[in-house]
């Protein structure tokens, strides 16, 4: 059930993956690089942010393209380190195909908790939809990248979190059953810690959410059923957040 080492025992033909320390620093130098890179790309289209700065989070049309180079940039180096492990890349991030019945049981604990949360939101008299969602939502249809927002999203910033959190650091980190609950722990703190976008509500709803995935990512051994959790679940804001803009209360 779970997608753990045991090479130490000779049931897997893998080498043991990058170490803890070792897996923390390819991840923050693969972030750090990409976003470089990212923004250096991002300067060259929008030179004019230089004598005018944006606040990224609500530019809708700028934060896509940041998000989709340096996610994209970053999947590429994540790869070439599973690969230097003596690892094809795939099985070290957990890109296989999950088992049918893992995928299902997934996918009906994510359609209840996000309406759930959704729900605790609203009793709590919170915005079910954050002023971030809506910010650049509307500037991306102001300029005409709604299309660029909805894929980058609902498909590259899933793609991107989940080969990072869920793939290579999961894979560095949970190296026995043992360690799953506080890799699994500390691996969705990481990742709800970097959303800063949000309040202290909308991170506790990610780490809960990371929880989940981490969850799904032990039971199936697959990021690419957590990819799909987390595409459904930004699919779900993002609808949310058209209807909050659509129908404003």
């Amino acid at each position: 059930m779970a997608d753990i080492d045991v090479s130490h025992i000779g049931a897997d033909p893998h080498p043991r993956p990058w170490g803890y320390w070792t897996t923390l620093g390819w991840a923050v130098l693969a972030a750090v690089l990409s976003a470089i890179i990212a923004l250096l790309a991002t300067l060259w289209r929008r030179p004019d942010i230089l004598s005018a700065p944006v606040d990224l989070t609500n530019d809708g049309e700028l934060l896509s393209l940041t998000t989709a180079l340096s996610d994209t940039i970053q999947i590429g180096a994540l790869a070439l380190v599973a690969k230097m492990a003596h690892w094809p890349p795939g099985k070290y991030l957990g890109l296989i195909r999950p088992g049918g019945r893992d995928a299902a049981l997934a996918l009906v604990s994510l359609a209840l908790f996000l309406p759930g949360f959704d729900a605790l939101t609203y009793l709590l008299g919170r915005d079910i939809v954050t002023p971030f969602q809506v910010a650049s939502y509307l500037s991306a249809r102001a300029s005409g990248a709604l299309p660029l927002l909805w894929f980058t999203f609902v498909v590259v910033a899933p793609a991107g979190e989940e080969i990072m959190f869920r793939g290579f650091l999961y894979r560095g980190w949970v190296r026995s059953q043992r360690g799953v609950v506080p890799g699994v722990a500390v691996i969705s703190a990481l990742w709800a810690v970097m959303h800063a976008q949000y309040d202290w509500f909308g991170l506790l709803q990610i780490f809960l959410m990371g929880l989940l995935l981490g969850w799904a990512r032990w039971r199936s051994g697959s990021t690419v059923l957590t990819l799909l959790m987390h595409g459904a679940a930004n699919l779900w804001a993002t609808l949310e957040t058209v209807a909050k803009v659509q129908w404003p209360t």
